[in-house]
């Protein structure tokens, strides 16, 4: 479903792109001009085992709205917030999971014509996520701190002079993490840095500019 919404959203703006190739004139987002914008992505997956009857399901989402400002022509310094749900669902076991997520970001818009940008997005952002399992004879639960820094690219489409459609895709940048649970007792920390365009990290979102 997100690839399709990813291609039907490439093919669109790149027809009004091309609409636009032949007008000189191109996007300003203008000094002063404030921002406002909420991300949402949805998950759900179901997996039914051939060969046995360990059939699973999961369902989860994020929405992560944030705001900025513009401090010079198409540059946005802003913050933005995050929530995320998750629930794991098999034959055996039940689990479910939150997020909490923070990050100041600045943001730079390159402007393709009249009505369509290509942006990067730099971010540092702190997260905390927690999931647990009440199903089996020790309940599980594990806790986790990341933080991550790094670039997200993104596509903006403006519908009118205040409203726009967005798409961010994957990302570079550096992450660590930090996990705890109650059955090892131990901390464990992982860390990586990545170069991800795919459609598992895909977000669209709908903005506002005044």
């Amino acid at each position: 479903m997100k690839k399709l919404l990813l291609y039907t959203m490439l093919f669109a703006l790149s027809f009004a792109n091309a609409q636009e190739k032949e007008d000189n004139e191109k996007l300003t987002i203008e000094k002063g001009t404030w921002y406002i914008s909420g991300n949402l992505s949805i998950n759900q997956n179901n997996y039914e085992a051939e060969d046995s009857n360990n059939d699973s399901e999961s369902f989860g989402f994020n929405f992560s709205p944030k705001i900025g400002y513009t401090i010079n022509d198409n540059l946005i310094i802003g913050l933005g917030v995050g929530y995320g749900y998750s629930k794991n669902k098999s034959t055996i076991m039940t689990g479910k999971g939150n997020s909490y997520q923070v990050f100041p970001y600045i943001k730079k818009h390159f402007p393709l014509g009249k009505k369509l940008t290509i942006s990067l997005q730099g971010e540092f952002r702190y997260s905390y996520s927690d999931f647990s399992n009440n199903d089996t004879p020790t309940p599980y639960k594990r806790e986790s701190n990341e933080y991550f820094i790094g670039i997200r690219p993104g596509i903006t489409y403006f519908l009118n002079k205040n409203i726009a459609l967005e798409a961010n895709i994957g990302g570079l940048g550096y992450s660590k993490t930090n996990h705890e649970d109650n059955i090892n007792l131990s901390n464990r920390d992982t860390s990586s840095f990545n170069f991800n365009i795919n459609s598992t990290d895909l977000m669209f979102g709908l903005s506002y500019y005044w």
